[in-house]
C-alpha cells in the first residue's frame, strides 16, 4: 500500500511538472516557451526577446503566438524594449570616465610642455654659449694661422740669408 501511494504521488508530481515546464521559469527572463517549437521561423526572435526580458511566459509557460495581440500587451512589450534600449544607451553614453581620463592626459601634456619649454630655454642658452665660443675660437684660429705664416716667412728669410752668406 505504501509503495502504491508513493508511486501515485511520484506520478502526480512528474505529470504536473512535466506538463507545465513554463511554471518553473514563469516571469523570469531566459528559459523557453512550451508552445514555440524550435522549427518555427520566429523561434530565434521569440527566444531573443525572452532572453532580453521583453517577452515573459504566461503562468503556464506559453507564448500563445496564434492569439491576437492586444494593445495592452503591445504597450508592455514596447515599454520593456524601450527601457532595455535606454539602459544600454545610458551605460554607453556615460562620458564621465572618458572625460576624467582626457583631463588627466591634458594635465600630463601641460606638465610635459612646461618641461620642454625649460629644456628648450636651456638648450638655447647652451647654443648661444657655443656660438660665442666658436666666434672666439675663430679669432684664435686666425691668430694661429698668422703666427704660422709669419713663422714660416721668418724661417724662409733666415735660410735665404744663410745661403747668401755662404755662397756669396
Amino acid at each position: 500500500m505504501r509503495r502504491l501511494l508513493l508511486a501515485v504521488v511520484a506520478l502526480g508530481l512528474v505529470s504536473v511538472w512535466g506538463l507545465t515546464p513554463g511554471l518553473a521559469d514563469a516571469g523570469i527572463t531566459g528559459g523557453s516557451f512550451i508552445d514555440v517549437p524550435k522549427s518555427h521561423p520566429a523561434y530565434s526572435s521569440v527566444q531573443n526577446l525572452l532572453t532580453r526580458g521583453i517577452l515573459v511566459p504566461t503562468a503556464s509557460g506559453q507564448f500563445m503566438g496564434d492569439q491576437p495581440l492586444l494593445r495592452y500587451d503591445a504597450a508592455v512589450w514596447l515599454d520593456r524594449a524601450i527601457k532595455n534600449i535606454e539602459a544600454k544607451i545610458s551605460a554607453a553614453t556615460d562620458l564621465t570616465p572618458r572625460l576624467t581620463s582626457l583631463e588627466n592626459q591634458m594635465r600630463s601634456l601641460s606638465s610635459d610642455l612646461s618641461t620642454l619649454r625649460a629644456d628648450i630655454s636651456t638648450l638655447s642658452a647652451r647654443v648661444n654659449a657655443l656660438q660665442q665660443s666658436v666666434g672666439q675660437g675663430g679669432e684664435v684660429a686666425q691668430k694661429a694661422q698668422l703666427g704660422v705664416v709669419l713663422g714660416l716667412t721668418g724661417v724662409i728669410l733666415g735660410l735665404a740669408a744663410l745661403v747668401w752668406v755662404i755662397f756669396f
